[in-house]
């Protein structure tokens, strides 16, 4: 939940604007604990997410594997990012990312 918080933040800082309210927020939590999760804002940030939970053999062991994505409009171009969070750290692709 950290990182969906702290991506939150970063798309926040680079769109900065401060009238941007939530428009439309859905979250489902599923019986095998997985979840899904969508907003969108009124200044066009749309994010997507999903993720799921792997236990381990032994407890407070396992991973967690989250996917998702966000756009953002900046000076009339549509930024878009896809992102998987799992045991190997967080990969983020884009076509505006080196």
């Amino acid at each position: 939940m950290k990182l969906a918080i702290a991506l939150v933040c970063l798309v926040a800082a680079a769109c900065a604007d401060k009238s941007a309210r939530i428009a439309n927020h859905q979250f489902q939590l599923n019986e095998d604990g997985s979840y899904d999760a969508a907003y969108q804002t009124t200044n066009g940030i749309v994010s997507d997410e999903s993720g799921i939970s792997y236990p381990g053999n032994i407890p407070e062991s396992g991973n967690y594997v989250r996917t998702g994505s966000y756009s953002y409009e900046w000076e009339g171009v549509t930024y878009t990012v896809t992102w998987q969070a799992d045991e190997n750290g967080f990969f983020a692709e884009g076509d505006h990312l080196p």
